[in-house]
């Protein structure tokens, strides 16, 4: 872009030559940073109203609109030039786009391949944990054009409904589309279920003509887009779906089913366990074989697919310690179920229990809270409320919303997260399961008192380690 080097919307990032786009944010007013952005060399300014005098500045009525626009001009359009695909829904975003990433590696080569997802950003010899589910316009713009550069032609982009609310993605150019499921979440931003569906079934209307779009039969929402948008398909149990997944049986510690496609019927072994990991399989199949991807690879792909992080993480494998320990992103009450509901079918194999360590996150839908104490309340021996992502709120007042739902008197508090889970660690006998649910991949607590250093996995190792070496 001529005569700008560069686009932020973090004063702290600005560099000589560089436009900066005065974000109107939730708690405080871009404008308020005009200042620092001038003195470190911006050469625009970019704002939704006026500006003093002697500042170069251009007001435009949608601040995020003009940052998700400089950032495509200034990083060249990089959509325009390799085949993205975006996946939405409220659970199995990350866990659809790893699998869907892995069919694509395996049809087209590493090299040829990139994704871009809550949990990593891989791409040839890079890998690193991006900030939040769906960055900032200009990190999605800035990090497609390093994949471009590197060489990569296929690119899979985990698309939340803030990044599609907040214009991050908008602008992007989709050559397909996938909705795994919609329950609630993120009621603090769009403020109704209505306007949350809006959101992500904006993605489908980004696809090209010819880009296969697919959405889960199995959920009402995942119908109605059917419905609302042309030329998409669907995948699911439904015996009316396009895409229809049949005989789901256990099979080497993972799960197999068939799916029946307009093509024929593809045999499907995953690694994965679980009902919601069949449909995050099959949607990312489903999208992989309108895309014409070959069945042989695609069976193959799924059948060597690695765990995704914080996904029903089996972190501690029931082996060593006679006890499995799972890591779960799950932090609405609908994904808490759906996991230890998966727990419970492993815990029953071995004659266990289920323990469960989880919390609610702080400035988020409150609502949720009561309904994630009854859920594990009900489908765990043991519930440990513990503290989340607190953000500014106090720990304590989310731990006793939370407990508020939990019924049998089946919980305890304790709100330091690593104590808890050192309590759900002395607590396990063989053939128990642990679930660490709430913070998955993330290595980062937000408290009042400021970020921490914080990784379930990790703690969970920790923990184990001082706990053999205490009894030794």
């Amino acid at each position: 872009m001529d005569g700008v080097g560069g686009v932020t919307h973090d004063s702290r990032l600005v560099e000589p030559g560089f436009a900066f786009v005065a974000i109107p944010g939730f708690r405080r007013d871009g404008t308020e940073f005009v200042p620092e952005a001038v003195r470190r060399g911006a050469v625009l300014i970019v704002a939704e109203r006026g500006l003093p005098p002697g500042v170069p500045a251009v007001v435009v009525p949608d601040a995020r609109a003009a940052l998700a626009a400089l950032a495509r001009a200034v990083f060249g359009e990089p959509s325009a030039e390799m085949l993205v695909y975006g996946v939405t829904g409220t659970n199995g975003k990350t866990t659809t786009s790893y699998a869907l990433y892995s069919i694509l590696a395996a049809a087209h080569t590493p090299e040829k391949c990139g994704l871009m997802t809550t949990a990593e950003v891989l791409f040839g010899d890079e890998q690193r944990t991006p900030a939040r589910t769906t960055p900032e316009a200009t990190e999605v713009q800035g990090t497609l054009r390093e994949m471009l550069d590197a060489g990569v032609e296929h690119a899979v982009l985990e698309v939340s409904s803030h990044g599609v609310a907040l214009k991050r993605v908008t602008g992007t150019r989709f050559a397909g589309a996938l909705f795994t499921n919609l329950t609630r979440d993120h009621l603090d931003l769009h403020g109704s279920m209505e306007e949350y569906y809006r959101a992500k079934r904006e993605l489908f209307r980004w696809v090209g003509p010819r880009g296969p779009k697919l959405a889960n039969a199995d959920n009402p929402y995942g119908r109605r887009i059917a419905e609302e948008v042309p030329g998409v398909e669907t995948f699911g149990v439904a015996e009316d779906a396009d895409y229809r997944v049949e005989g789901v049986r256990s099979a080497r510690g993972g799960t197999a089913f068939l799916l029946r496609h307009p093509g024929g019927v593809l045999k499907v072994e995953s690694p994965l366990v679980g009902g919601y990991n069949v449909e995050n399989v099959a949607g990312a199949a489903s999208l992989a074989l309108a895309l014409g991807v070959g069945e042989e690879a695609l069976s193959r792909a799924v059948r060597k697919m690695g765990q995704v992080p914080g996904r029903f993480e089996r972190v501690v494998p029931g082996g060593r310690f006679g006890f499995e320990v799972i890591v779960d992103y799950a932090h609405t009450d609908v994904a808490l179920e759906a996991a230890l509901n998966v727990a419970r079918g492993v815990a029953d194999a071995g004659g266990g229990r289920v323990l469960c360590v989880f919390g609610a996150a702080g400035d988020r839908d409150v609502a949720k809270r009561p309904l994630m104490g009854r859920v594990a309340s009900n489908l765990a021996e043991s519930s440990i409320i513990t503290t989340d992502d607190a953000y500014t709120e106090d720990p304590e007042k989310i731990a006793r919303e939370v407990a508020a739902g939990s019924e049998c008197g089946r919980y305890e508090i304790v709100l330091d997260r690593r104590a808890a889970i050192r309590r759900a660690l002395e607590a396990t006998r063989p053939g128990d399961v642990v679930v660490v649910a709430g913070k998955g991949h993330e290595r980062v607590q937000h408290l009042p008192g400021g970020d921490v250093p914080f990784h379930d996995a990790s703690v969970v190792r920790e923990l184990l380690e001082e706990l053999e070496r205490e009894d030794d």
